[in-house]
């Protein structure tokens, strides 16, 4: 693990690398982000509330709202309208999306690049697998406009990424709190709490020397003497649960459940009915054109085979697979380090399942949008899982390769509803 430094260009680079990755979407598809965004949900919310409503005020057809008691609500987790509010109030629903889009994907890239460096030591590999996580997934789809159902998903991203350093740098309370502010965007990633007091603890035993055979003891005092570490998350838990309980009269009801589309079925929004069919989509290769021939047929309504769209899903697999096996060999010990293996992989399947229940898997986007969800934790096992030896980063280079080609022609074919 290398030693922390004051200031790390490493993380401006990879910011700079990703930047450049959406000006090229940018380009063939002719998304500048000057353009105003039609599908401003967050906004429109944030308008409100400086008006003083909670609702809307009026239906917007094209946009997914919750109807309740006669009235019109976004039914997105509020999150985003937090960011939207104070440019709401300079720039009135004119509010520049997709400016602010673009720079909380580059503050994910330039905070994962300092996650990979602390834990790989090496500027090249921190650089090679934050672009992964960038431009050889499904990341790019989201993060060059600030469309409604994109922005929420690409600070969710941004956010855990942080949460997740300052948790390995031992600040529980930044930690704790982005956290929180994850979840205002993408609900299910509290799932991940569990990980990030692992980290927190981790940090606290390697700073002290502290036997790991007193865990207990260990984690009964930092529980103690941290506690001030809650103030942050507990307030914005409870503005979320005011937020709820005023439109909907329930603390965990954020309005999806009010979508015309889930209200007017009997299976609602999560069922497990929905289970076998999803799984399937996340499994389902592209369909070979008519006769034979031709161009493969890639489905652009909720996913396609998880591995094929987002390569670096087999990049963690291989790495956990090697720990695993480094583990069974005895090459490794200790019991934190077996908590990872074991914990992670369980709330990321955990987390998929609970997706799988969901009626939809994204609907229109190229790859397994909410997939993407999965990425920073599962970036944090691959950091502890990888081997040490050089094969692994060699055999990566032609999953990004494949990942980054793969995407870009994709992305840029759906936006241009080539496909």
């Amino acid at each position: 693990m290398e030693k922390k430094n004051n200031f790390d260009s490493c993380g401006l680079l990879a910011a700079v690398i990703v930047l450049a990755g959406i000006l090229v979407v940018i380009m063939f598809t002719g998304m500048w982000p000057g353009q105003d965004n039609g599908y401003n949900s967050y906004a429109l919310q944030a308008d409100a509330w400086r008006r003083g409503q909670l609702d809307l005020g009026q239906n917007y057809e094209w946009l997914e709202l919750a109807i309740f008691g006669g009235k019109y609500y976004v039914s997105f987790p509020p999150f985003p309208s937090y960011i939207l509010f104070p440019f709401v109030l300079i720039f009135g629903l004119k509010t520049p999306d997709h400016w602010i889009a673009i720079a909380v994907a580059l503050v994910g890239a330039f905070y994962a690049c300092r996650l990979c460096r602390k834990y790989l030591g090496s500027k090249e590999k921190a650089l090679f697998f934050s672009s992964f996580l960038y431009l050889g997934t499904g990341m790019m789809f989201i993060c060059v406009n600030g469309w409604v159902w994109f922005i929420a998903q690409n600070m969710c991203v941004t956010l855990s990424l942080m949460s997740l350093w300052y948790a390995s740098e031992g600040k529980g309370g930044w930690a704790l709190s982005f956290w929180a502010c994850a979840v205002g965007c993408r609900p299910m990633v509290a799932l991940y709490l569990p990980v990030l007091l692992w980290l927190l603890w981790n940090n606290r035993l390697s700073k002290q020397g502290e036997d790991t055979n007193s865990l207990r003891n260990t984690l009964s005092r930092m529980i103690k003497e941290k506690g001030y570490w809650c103030v942050g998350p507990v307030l914005i838990a409870l503005s979320y649960m005011a937020l709820n309980y005023a439109r909907f009269g329930s603390v965990t009801e954020f309005g999806h459940n009010y979508l015309p589309e889930f209200t007017r079925t009997t299976t609602g929004q999560f069922n497990l009915s929905y289970f076998w069919g999803n799984l399937k989509n996340l499994l389902r290769l592209p369909s070979v054109g008519e006769g034979g021939g031709g161009a493969l047929q890639f489905p652009t309504e909720n996913g396609m085979a998880f591995w094929l769209a987002t390569p670096f899903f087999i990049t963690v697999i291989l790495a956990w697979g090697s720990a695993v096996w480094r583990k069974m060999k005895r090459a490794e010990t200790g019991r934190s380090s077996l908590f990872l293996l074991l914990v992670l992989p369980a709330l990321a399947l955990a987390h998929v399942a609970i997706l799988c229940c969901h009626r939809t898997l994204g609907g229109w986007h190229f790859g397994n949008r909410y997939l993407l969800d999965l990425l920073p934790y599962l970036l944090l096992g691959m950091l502890f899982w990888q081997p040490s030896k050089k094969w692994f980063v060699q055999w990566n280079i032609p999953l990004f390769a494949f990942g980054a080609a793969f995407n870009f022609v994709g992305i840029v074919a759906t936006y241009n509803h080539w496909i």
